[in-house]
Order: C-alpha cells, then structure tokens, then sequence
C-alpha cells in the first residue's frame, strides 16, 4: 500500500509538472494566407514570448494556468487569442486601419502612437518614393502639420529651407536639426566657390528609396531630449532595414522628362521690344526719323528667343536595386542606385550614385548589434545664379530679342565681345557661346556610418552604445575661358576648393522598462553623448592661361590672390535623462532633463540645462465614454519644456584676428571680430496642447495642435558704430514669438469588404503660425535691409518700404504715399509696413484611391496670405530706364494720354522719375494652390505574377508641379523664406515613367 501511495504521489507530481509548463505551436498568417515572418507571441503582462519563423511558425512553452496568448504584426490589429484545449492552432491577422499601431521613432527610442504625449508627424515612405526630387526636405513638404519649406532656386539638389512651427531665431541658425538612423548630422550647404542662389544642398545626397520614414519633432516633450539644438524642431529620418524572411530583391527603374515653369512671366518677342522701344522714344518727343535711325526696321533682321534658348526641357532617371531579408539572427538590407536629375537651365544638372547597408544581428538573446553604413557620391553642375552677367537665366531674360546669338554672315555663336554685338555690351556675354565652357561644378562624396550594440543587463534593463561618423568632403571648382566676357581680362581664370567636415557622435545609453501589477508601465533612459566635429578648407585661385583647354592651377600663369586656408571645429558634451510613465495605457506622463556643455560661449556659459515635461489622458477608456458608439480614440496632451539653439559658429564669443595680410613682406593681422564674454544659448520655451481623436475603428481621426513658442536671448547681430572698425556684433538680446493652430485629419471614406474592393483614403493637413518680435533692446527698429525691417510688434518678415499710390492720371508720372497724402518725389516718399513674407496659412490634402491593383493619388499644397518682393520686375518693367534690355509683355500696357487710370506710368528712356525704385509696386501676393504630385500605378495580378515566377511587378506614372493657381507674376509663388525673388531659378514640371520588380 505504502508502494503503491508512492508511485501514485509521483504520478501525480509527473502530471503537475505536465500541467505547469504548456508547449503552444501554430502558423501565424494574414487575411490572404501568406505567413506573416517575425510577428510576435506573447503571454500578456509578461515577458514571455517568442517570433515566427520564416513559414510564419511558432513555438511557445506557457506558465500554469495560461490560456490565451497576445500575438502583434506591425500594421496588423494586434488579438488576443483564446486557447482553449488545443495545443495546435492557426491565427489569422488582420490588416489595421488604426494609426494607434503604428510605432513611432521619437529619437533615443520609439513608442506606439497610442502611448505618445508629445506632438509628432510621420510622412511613410509611401509619400517618399519614386519621386523625380532628389531631396528629402521637398517630399515633405505639405506632408507634416507645421513645417514649412521653400526653396531659393529650382536647381537639382539646391538648398531647401525648412521651418517648423515658424521661425525661431534672427541671425541664429532657423533650421532643423536633422537625425538619420540616431546619427546627428550636418545640413545645408558647404560649397565655398560661387552657387550663389542656387547652393548646394548637402541633404540631396540622401536616397529618398531608401527612407522608411520621416518624423518631425515638434514640441519641447519631444525635442527637449535634444537640448542645445532642439529649439528650431527636430527631423528624424529612418532608413529601411531587413526583416526576417526569404531574401528580397527589387529592381527600380524611372525615366521622366522635366519642362521649365515660367508663371505669369512672360518676356516681349522681337517684334514688340520694337514696337516699345520705339514708342518710348516717341514719349520722350523724338521725330519718326530719329526713330528710325535708333530703332530702323532692320534690327528685326537677327532675333532671337532667349528664353527658349536657355531653358530646356532637361531628363530624370534612376535605376536602383534593393535586397532586402535575413533570418531571426541576422537581418538586412542594402541598396545600390544612381539618380540623374537634368535642369530646365542648360548646363545645370545632378547626379548621385548611393550605397548603402544595414545590417541588424542577434548575438544571442541579451547582445545584439546593428550596422548602418551609406556612402554617396554627387556631382552638380550648376548654371550660376540670376545676378551674374554670365548666368543664362539673367541672359534670357534682359539680352534683347533683337540681337540674333550668330553671326548671319559667318554662323557662328557670337563671344559677346564683338563690336557688332552691340546688344550684349549690357551683360557682355552670350551664354549660349560662354555657358558650356565656363562652369561651377560642386562634387561632394558623404559618409554616413553607425555602429551600435544592446545588452541586456538583465530583465528590463538593457545597454546601448553607439558610435556615428558622419563625414563630408565637397570639391567645387569654377573655369571662366579665356574667350569669354568673365575670363577676357585675366586671359581666363580658374578657382578651385576643398572642404572637409567630420563628425563623430557617441552614444552611451541605459533604458530600463518594466511593468507593475495594477497595470503601471515605466520607461526610463539615461545617457551620455560625445560630439566632436571639424571643419576644414582649402581655396585656391589663378588667371592666365595659354589655353582654354588647360583647366588645372598648375597651368596658370600668376595667382589670383592669396591661397586661403582655414580650420575649425567644435565639441557637444551632454548628459541625457527621460522618463515615461503610463497606467493602463490610460494616463501618460514624460518628462526628460538634458544638460549640454558647448565650445562655442565662454567658460562662464559654457553649460546649460534643458527639460520638458508632458501628460496625456486616453479619455475613451474612461466609463463615462463608453457608451459613445464608434469612439475609437480620443487623447487629450499637454506639454511645456525648453530648449536651445548654439547654431552660430565656433567663435562667436571671442576677440578674433585675421591673419591674412602682408606688410613689406612680412605677415600682418587685422582685427576681425568683437568679443563678447558675456554671450550665451538662445533658449525656446515652448507649450503645447493637443487633441488626437478617431472614430469608427480610425476610419474617421485626426489632430488638433495648439503651441506658443518664445525664444529668448536672441543670438541677434546688432549693428554698432562703424568708427569701431566694425558694422555689427554678436549679442544675446530680444525675444521672438511663434504661436498657432495645426490640424490634421485622417478619413477612409471608403473601405473594401474584401481583397481587391473600392478603398478611398483622404488626409489633410493645416497650420497656422504668428510670428511677433516681442522685446528689441531700448524699442528701436533694426534695419536688416532696404526691404525690411525688425519691429517690436511685428513679424520678422516684414516688408518696409515705400508705399506705391499709383500712376498720376495728368501726366503719367509715378506718386509714392506720405503721411499727408502723396508725393511724385521718391526721396520724400515715406516707408511703411506693406505686409511680411510669411504665409497665413499652409495646407496639404491627398487623395488616395484603389481597386482590383490600380492606384491613384493627388497631392495639393497651398500656401496663402503671404508677399513676395518681385525684384526681377524693376528690370524687366522698368518704365524705359532700363532702354534696351527685354521687358515683360504687360510693360507696354502704361499710361499714354492725359486722364487715363493706368497701372504703369508712361515709359521713358532713362526711365520715368525713378518710378522703379524699390517701393510696394513690386511687392505682391504670393497665394498659390499646387496639384503638387498625382501618381497612377498599376500592381499585376497574382495570376500572372505567378506565370513569371516574380514576386510583385508594379508600374506607375508620376507627375510634379502638374498645375498651379496663382496671381503672382513671377516665376513661382514658392519664393525663399525672406520673400525676395531675383531672377530665381523656376522649378519644372516632371512626368516620370517607373517600374518596380521584386523577385
């Protein structure tokens, strides 16, 4: 009996072990049946859990008393499976609709959107690839509530500026802070030799096709962590990695054409330039002989259409291959492409061949480590800006339709140096002869490379630390021929320039995250970041040549100047903390606290704290709204915080001099640079509220932003006194105000009931911003310029000058306002506030449709409320003092008899009582609406996928800047941030043809 007790004890014992730990296996697949590869299986409220496997199995041991497991796919709606008795079972997932899914790159980490406190905006790479723009910063645009993007020229791969949430500083730096895969790089344009407008953007060596996603940091809870550099918002962008799964490869390929946009512009052919000239000469009381001795019939002999002769319609393609895939050890992706943009301006051009590799291994199941390395190189041929003789653009648009560009008797291109080129002795150039031997090439080869480990400590904690490099080097070089007007006097001239930038960023971070019994989870990060960056550069210059051919220094006869050199760098010291905290995923507190230490002030300011703190109150979980039908989500935010701004230079607060004179021989140095030991961060602080709603499992859901943003302690350069040897000087003074409204909503108006069915989604986006000069030392205006001015009261855009009354109907000549009325006088013309080039508002609206594998999208952005200072017009419509050079058609529309009510008054040679000085008759509204981008697709069946034994074959049209509605009379509404357009390079409409194939 007492044998029997035993074996029935350790029966019972055996079944108990038995009971204890339950081994779950099962395939987990999507709607359509194909096995979803990673998704994750966890015990819920635990930290057991387990991935599929590339047939999309799995295999899971459960704790007693386990009956359910929690399984999540990104885009897929996370269930909660019952178990049952069964120790086998199938799990179907289906395709989310929820943006509460979707997992968000907030920086040092990531979060579910549902869990987020702070104010963010997420552009997919769905909106970023298979563009025809080669940067970055133009996909986003109308893309993200609050962020605001011009461009100074229509060249590919020029400057884009981006500003979010307003402008935020005046001499300062505006921009960005710009995060790729967590490495802190650098922006903007580093070429030392001549892009004027048309700069260089370092960005557009980026690969758009390679981009996951782009998020924009808005309010302090979110860029706070980023301390000194987060005042003017943060863009993280997140390049796409492997997943585990079969091996990937897809194969790209575009080809577009490109056609110049010239607006409303429109320029006299030679027919009219004749019939104007000749008309001004008769208002100015010349006899029809004397006309025609000025302006005889045979100056119609030669003509010439400049602007169809510097504009062309210029060729975009890209090829590119990805492979993409990897195993749950190891997982990757890496791309190969070359993108080639051709300019509507001849001679202007930009071609980018990228590489890059991710690389995400698991070591084990405490280390893993990750790799990201991209290397580009680009090379730009730019056209030179609008305000150089020898620029096509400024040629097309003043040389006189009536000089032919050769020669009648010989053929051949005139050089503009000839005598009987008499047109050209206004520029002296022909750029059709001078374009295609005088050249600015900028070739820049970029590195961007991370290297990062994770160790779990132990559970819930875990270790990371990174290493960034970010290395640039840009080579540009400009030739000006010996037979041409720029290279004539110096027998040619040639200038060349090496910059070298590099960074190295580490990063020492400790996270620890863990969940209470009661439902309360807790996320704490602490870490440490080293930045050290340096700058050098190398310019060179020489004239003389005994050949147009020689284009190398050593083959000049003297140096033009003194070879310049110089070097500098900086170094960022910061200690970071953030906390995160939530019940039930129903209360949501953060908090971070960043302390920085900069090379840039002096000792006594060299370190400065910068925190936030945000909460957020998920209210649809609450009782009292569960009876709302079709409430999906409704989460109210709040957020207030600091952060900083040091984007001033290396040495802005020391007493510098310039060792770069000679006297008898010997070296000599000047002074270069006032000090100020007082001087010290530019700090923002900034309060957000913000309301995140959704109904009908998301179908219907949107955001609505509040924030207030001031800037203090302004890092402003003040003019001073000219009898200190200098004109002004770095301070810390004023305070600057950016307050508005954002709203964003998300609508699926149509959903199909099955695969293949009618879907229809629709987003919008729109923000309003205010911007207001709050405190300038002692009250008194700063005059930046001759168009603008800084006002307490006033935004920093705004435009100052003499208002334009009109055309005097008696005598045609032109009045300016005053105080008591109006002047004919300019000198006593008055100036006055005449609007500022900062939108009202700015929105973007996409439409998106689908059925049986067709797509089409249409994206519109708009800009309203804002002014442009059209400069190019006091040449073009200058009333005749500009006698010679081409005008716009509607020039000739002006005053000619007493008692007519014109717009222009009457046009004189040598001009008509300085009617085209800078004054508010040049000043317009730029309001526009852009159908910025439409695509058509067509994705094969899966018949005939299957037939060709491919995985996805996809095709697509695809179309930039189809449309445009606007008033404005320049080239394009979409001026520079500053409002003034010069003979700006005009963007082009693109078509592109594309195809890709996944094998």
């Amino acid at each position: 009996m007492r044998k029997f007790s035993l074996i029935f004890a350790m029966m019972l014992c055996g079944l108990s072990a038995m009971m204890a730990q339950r081994t779950v296996t099962g395939i987990i697949t999507d709607e359509a049946g194909e096995p979803l590869i990673g998704a994750s299986v966890f015990v819920p409220s635990s930290s057991t859990g387990t991935v599929t496997d590339i047939d999309g199995r799995f295999s899971i041991d459960l704790p007693d008393g386990i009956n359910s497991v929690s399984v999540s796919y990104t885009g897929f709606e996370t269930k909660l499976v019952e178990l049952g008795v069964s120790n086998t079972i199938d799990i179907i997932l289906a395709e989310s609709t929820s943006i509460l899914d979707e997992v968000v790159v907030t920086g040092y980490s990531s979060q579910e959107r549902r869990k987020l406190v702070s104010a963010v905006s997420t552009v997919g790479n769905e909106k970023l690839e298979n563009q025809a723009l080669t940067d970055v910063n133009q996909l986003i645009q109308g893309n993200a509530a609050g962020v605001f993007t011009s461009a100074q020229s229509g060249q590919p791969g020029a400057f884009q500026a981006v500003r979010i949430r307003g402008t935020g500083s005046v001499t300062g730096g505006r921009g960005p802070l710009y995060v790729i895969d967590g490495i802190i790089i650098e922006s903007g344009n580093f070429a030392s030799l001549d892009s004027g407008n048309n700069p260089s953007d370092i960005l557009a060596n980026l690969n758009p096709n390679d981009i996951e996603s782009v998020t924009v940091l808005k309010d302090a809870s979110a860029t706070a962590l980023y301390g000194s550099r987060g005042a003017n918002g943060v863009i993280l962008i997140t390049t796409k990695r492997g997943k585990a799964g079969k091996t990937s490869i897809t194969a790209k390929a575009f080809y577009g054409n490109t056609q110049p946009l010239f607006g409303n512009f429109e320029m006299m052919n030679a027919q009219q330039q004749w019939d104007y000239e000749r008309q001004i000469l008769a208002n100015g009381g010349a006899t029809p002989a004397e006309i025609d001795e000025v302006r005889p019939q045979s100056f119609l002999d030669n003509t010439e259409d400049w602007v169809d002769a510097a504009f062309r319609n210029g060729e975009a393609y890209n090829m590119e291959l990805q492979a993409s895939g990897g195993n749950e050890k190891t997982r990757f992706f890496a791309s190969a492409g070359y993108n080639r943009n051709e300019g509507v301006l001849i001679e202007s051009d930009f071609d980018r061949t990228s590489l890059r590799a991710n690389v995400d291994h698991n070591a084990s199941d405490k280390l893993k480590f990750d790799l990201s390395f991209n290397s580009t190189y680009s090379q730009q041929g730019n056209a030179v800006n609008g305000n150089r003789f020898a620029s096509p653009l400024l040629g097309a648009f003043l040389n006189s339709p009536m000089q032919g560009s050769r020669n009648p008797q010989t053929g051949e291109l005139y050089t503009g140096l000839e005598d009987e080129s008499q047109w050209f002795a206004f520029i002296g150039d022909n750029f059709l002869y001078s374009q295609p031997i005088n050249y600015v090439d900028v070739n820049t080869f970029r590195l961007l490379s991370k290297i990062g480990a994770s160790y779990t400590i132990a559970d819930g904690l875990q270790f990371t630390q990174n290493a960034n490099i970010d290395f640039a080097s840009i080579d540009s070089k400009v030739f000006q021929d010996p037979t041409t007007n720029d290279g004539f006097n110096n027998n040619g001239n040639i200038s060349q320039a090496y910059v070298k930038l590099g960074t190295v960023t580490t990063q020492s971070l400790l996270k620890y995250f863990t969940e209470f019994e009661g439902g309360h989870n807790l996320n704490v990060l602490g870490g440490f970041e080293y930045q050290q960056n340096r700058f050098e550069n190398f310019t060179a210059a020489g004239r003389g040549l005994a050949s147009g051919k020689l284009q190398t220094l050593n083959s000049v006869a003297e140096a033009d100047g003194v070879p310049s050199g110089s070097n500098s760098g900086y170094t960022f010291v910061s200690y970071l903390s953030s906390l995160n905290y939530d019940y039930n995923n129903k209360y949501l507190l953060t908090a971070s606290f960043r302390r920085d230490g900069s090379s840039r002030f002096p000792e006594s300011n060299r370190w400065a704290n910068f925190w936030s703190v945000g909460a957020a109150w998920n209210m649809h979980q609450e009782g009292f709204l569960s009876g709302v039908n079709g409430l999906t989500n409704l989460k109210l935010r709040a957020s207030y915080g600091t952060s900083g701004n040091a984007d001033i230079g290396n040495f802005p607060n020391q007493e510098l001099y310039s060792f770069d004179l000679a006297y008898l021989g010997s070296p000599a140095s000047r002074p270069s640079q006032i000090g100020n030991d007082n001087l010290t961060w530019e700090t923002s602080q900034t309060f957000n509220l913000g309301l995140d709603f959704g109904f009908l499992n998301d179908r219907i859901g949107g955001t609505v932003e509040v924030y207030r943003r001031i800037s203090q302690d302004l890092l402003f350069d003040v003019p001073v006194s000219s009898t200190s040897g200098f004109t002004s000087a770095t301070q810390n003074i004023g305070e600057l105000q950016n307050q508005g409204v954002e709203a964003t909503i998300f609508l699926v108006p149509v959903k199909a009931k099955q695969a293949g069915g009618f879907n229809w989604t629709f987003d919008f986006n729109m923000s309003v911003n205010r911007n207001e000069i709050l405190t300038i030392p002692d009250g008194e205006d700063i005059l930046p310029g001759n168009l603008q001015l800084y006002r307490e009261g006033e935004p920093i855009r705004t435009f100052f000058m003499q208002e334009w009354a009109g055309v005097n109907p008696d005598d045609g000549t032109p009045l300016w306002r005053t105080e008591e009325g109006t002047t004919g006088t300019y000198n006593q013309a008055e100036r006055f506030i005449v609007g500022n080039a900062e939108p009202q508002f700015i929105a973007g609206l996409t439409n998106k449709f689908s059925f049986k594998g067709i797509t089409l999208s249409a994206f519109f952005y708009t800009a309203q409320g804002h002014k442009i200072y059209n400069s190019s017009r006091r040449f073009v419509e200058s009333d005749g003092q500009r006698f010679g050079w081409n005008h716009i058609v509607q020039a000739a529309d002006a005053w000619q008899q007493p008692g007519d009510i014109a717009e222009r008054p009457q046009p004189l040679q040598g001009g008509n009582n300085a009617a085209n000085a800078n004054s508010s008759r040049f000043l317009e509204d730029g309001s526009f609406i852009r159908l910025r981008n439409a695509t058509l697709g067509y994705t094969l069946p899966s018949a005939a996928i299957d037939a060709l034994n491919l995985e996805r074959v996809y095709f697509y049209i695809n179309g930039t800047n189809l449309w445009t509605q606007t008033d404005y009379s320049g080239f394009d509404p979409e001026a520079d941030e500053d409002g003034n357009e010069f003979f700006r390079y005009p963007v082009g409409r693109v078509l592109t043809f594309g195809v890709d194939v996944t094998f």
